[in-house]
């Protein structure tokens, strides 16, 4: 599936960011000191993806649908992610951003209630479904060995999902919800030689609040380096997987997973 027109921006940016650090290094002024103080990532994932969800309205419980095998959503997606890290001692700030989306087309072959609407076996069902995820991670690394270090850290996500399902009998009925949530994380890097590095990282908390449970992981493993200090390439493997119920919408559960390669910036 080709990248998305929303992502081809992006190395253009890291082009524009790289040119303009690169006058920096070749003019060096002593107000301008380069250091690992402030990192830019982006990347396609190439993700794969299975998920269910049953949606509940006024009363009406919602059938539990898989989204691959009853709506025919798609498995396959390059997804643009990108990261912004700050560091200040032995603490960093880490903010991540990925926006997934799939469609599906499919001929329902039982009946299904959806956001209190009822699609028939035999209708033809039209799907888009998104899923973005903005996380804000702070890390505080209180063991750096010079070639290993380990942090753990604090964190707040909110990942907004949105769900439209079209019918070509019952029409359209759209979900759209935005969940918000705590989490705990851990990284540890390994540091073969200057500027090449194993980064492993996970996030996640299961937990229940506000008549929520949610149960929520977050894990990657990324092979990086860089040359001239500051630009980098990266590849590695990445799972997430979310999974909420509630008491006033129903259910919704989904994985992603799969490898990733991108450029990186620091400065």
């Amino acid at each position: 599936m080709p990248i998305r027109n929303d992502f081809l921006s992006l190395p253009r940016l890291l082009f524009i960011l790289a040119l303009g650090l690169l006058a920096i290094v070749a003019f060096p002024t002593r107000a301008l000191a380069l250091g690992d103080y402030i990192g830019v990532e982006a990347a396609p994932w190439f993700q794969g993806f299975d998920g269910k969800i049953a949606i509940d309205s006024n009363g009406t419980q919602g059938t539990l649908i898989d989204l691959k095998n009853d709506l025919g959503l798609e498995n396959r997606d390059t997804t643009p992610m990108g990261r912004v890290w700050f560091r200040w001692g032995k603490s960093r700030l880490i903010l991540d951003y990925y926006d997934s989306s799939r469609t599906g087309r499919n001929v329902l072959s039982r009946s299904v209630t959806f956001n209190g609407t009822t699609y028939n076996g035999g209708e033809t069902v039209s799907t888009d479904f998104g899923l973005k995820l903005m996380q804000a991670q702070l890390r505080f690394t209180p063991i750096d060995l010079k070639v290993v270090e380990f942090g753990f850290g604090l964190g707040l996500s909110a990942a907004k999902v949105n769900f439209d399902l079209d019918g070509s009998v019952n029409g359209r009925t759209t979900f759209d919800k935005t969940v918000p949530f705590p989490t705990l994380n851990a990284g540890v890097v390994v540091k073969f030689i200057p500027g090449c590095h194993l980064r492993a990282e996970v996030s996640g908390l299961p937990l229940t609040i506000s008549g929520k449970h949610l149960d929520v992981l977050d894990g990657r493993v990324q092979l990086e380096s860089y040359f001239l200090h500051s630009f980098g390439i990266f590849g590695g493997y990445r799972v997430y997987r979310f999974s909420v119920d509630a008491n006033d919408y129903g259910h919704a559960e989904s994985t992603f997973k799969g490898p990733f390669i991108g450029l990186g910036l620091k400065f």
